[in-house]
């Protein structure tokens, strides 16, 4: 307990059988846990295959029906939640510090005990999924910054978060599975129900040990790797599915939405631990766009941009994840604001070449402030231990991005704006498009990354004298005219010459 009092932000990280688990103990009465399954949206064979399995979390299981499950949580003053991102599958629980064995027991037998029963899925997995995918599709925000991930990545992380559509939800099937869980029914999990897509079969292909992170705050190292050990001994040995690594693309993208406006310009960011930039999250705060005294702007870059503009928005935000980032900015407000916003926010993003000192000392400051607001409440953040140590075998600390974004100077700063610059940009539009800029429409030039392509040589050209002797060979002897375009003065020929062998 010394040792926790000391640095109460600090995770140890152990083994347990073959799963990775990272605690702190800071001596508190209540307990966070969490379950990270790397088996997120960029990690899924078919549209919605997270998004179902997630939604099937503290259902009817081999041990537990979900009612009675429901009633010992209530009994024991505790809660469950599950959640999906891009990477992730979590799974979580809060309670009562000497409750952590049930806790950690009923997480467990998720993974290796749910009996993804038909009917339930059509009549409470698929009902909950339509109506998360409902509100999403009534999100401008949601939709810009969904389309933003898509335009930015591709695919991967690019992939599209929820089902996207009923259609999806309504093919989602469990009924080839035969058994319970991802070790039931192994002997009749033949390539066929693989290629089925179905709920049960991504399960057994992304809870695995070598798949999944215990992650406690507010317990005993020793007593969650015991615990651990005990109630995951069922889990199947493995190592998930793999992810091709990120690739930035950027682009532009409209989509049409009656449900309201919202416009996303958007850049490559940092990725998190081991190589995580912590000038990526300064220049975020940089940007800011949400003012820390209520009723006043600030005085932060958007928030200056926008001051003149009643009802817009312009929020920075930067989304982490294990090899890639994406620093978005978002503006909302009245439809006939929208462009100059944009303009302006545009024009303040290309100040950052020149930012000065005291802006990026009170970035930091404000950075330093986030981190460890949200590591005292403990149940932010375990999601990204939870991914760290599945990618590194390390925890994220508090204490050593503290360290980082101490570090980061002016020149850092500047670096890091240049070759957000100089680099091909995202932007994204929902809402009415009649009215709503092109990225030309606002300044953003760089969307095609035209600065490289002036550099680079598409063609090599050189004149050629005809020769004048009687006896000279046909100018294009040997070569295969495959096209021909006119100019203003010229005419242009295309081709490349034959290959032939010799005996």
């Amino acid at each position: 307990m010394a040792a926790a009092a000391s640095n109460p932000f600090h995770y140890a990280v152990g083994d347990a059988s073959g799963v990775k688990v990272s605690s702190r103990d800071d001596g508190s009465p209540t307990t966070s846990l969490a379950f990270v399954v790397r088996g997120g949206s960029r990690y899924q064979t078919a549209p919605g295959l997270a998004h179902g399995l997630a939604s099937f979390a503290f259902k009817n299981t081999t041990k537990r029906s979900a009612l009675r499950l429901q009633r010992e949580v209530e009994l024991l003053g505790g809660s469950f939640t599950s959640t999906l991102s891009r990477e992730n599958i979590v799974l979580r629980a809060k309670f009562l510090r000497e409750d952590l064995p049930y806790f950690v027991e009923a997480l467990g037998d998720v993974l290796t005990k749910t009996k993804y029963i038909p009917y339930e899925f059509n009549e409470e997995v698929a009902p909950i999924m339509a109506h998360e995918l409902d509100s999403f599709v009534h999100n401008p925000i949601a939709l810009a910054h969904e389309s933003a991930h898509n335009t930015a990545f591709h695919t991967g992380l690019g992939a599209h978060r929820l089902a996207i559509s009923n259609k999806y939800v309504s093919n989602l099937s469990v009924s080839a599975w035969s058994g319970t869980g991802p070790n039931a029914g192994t002997a009749s999990l033949t390539a066929d129900h693989i290629n089925n897509l179905t709920i049960p079969a991504y399960a057994k292909q992304v809870y695995q040990k070598g798949n999944v992170a215990v992650v406690a705050s507010g317990a005993n190292q020793a007593e969650l790797e015991k615990w651990t050990s005990e109630f995951l001994a069922d889990l199947p040995a493995g190592s998930g599915l793999t992810s091709a690594p990120t690739k930035y693309f950027g682009g532009e993208n409209r989509t049409y939405n009656a449900t309201g406006d919202a416009l996303v310009i958007a850049f490559p960011g940092t990725s998190g631990p081991p190589k995580f930039k912590a000038e990526f999250s300064v220049l975020s705060y940089i940007l800011g766009g949400q003012a820390s005294t209520k009723w006043n702007p600030g005085t932060s870059v958007l928030s200056q941009a926008v001051a003149d503009l009643p009802g817009v928005s312009a929020v920075t935000h930067h989304a982490t994840y294990s090899d890639a980032g994406l620093l978005s900015i978002t503006i909302t407000g009245p439809q006939s604001s929208l462009t100059k916003a944009a303009q302006s926010v545009v024009k303040g993003v290309n100040s950052l070449a020149n930012v000065k000192a005291e802006d990026v000392k009170k970035a930091i400051a404000q950075a330093k402030f986030e981190v460890l607001a949200s590591a005292e409440d403990r149940s932010i953040g375990l999601e990204l231990v939870g991914q760290s140590v599945l990618a590194s075998g390390q925890a994220f600390q508090v204490e050593a991005t503290v360290k980082a974004l101490e570090a980061v100077t002016v020149d850092t700063v500047k670096a890091a704006a240049k070759s957000l610059l100089e680099g091909k940009a995202t932007y994204t539009a929902v809402g009415d498009l009649h009215y709503l800029p092109y990225a030309s429409d606002i300044g953003l030039k760089n969307l095609m990354a035209l600065t490289s392509w002036k550099s680079f040589n598409f063609f090599s050209v050189t004149p050629v004298k005809a020769d004048e002797a009687d006896n000279a060979p046909p100018p294009f002897e040997g070569v295969d005219i495959t096209s021909l375009t006119v100019g203003s003065d010229n005419l242009f020929l295309g081709g490349g010459y034959k290959l032939t062998g010799h005996n």
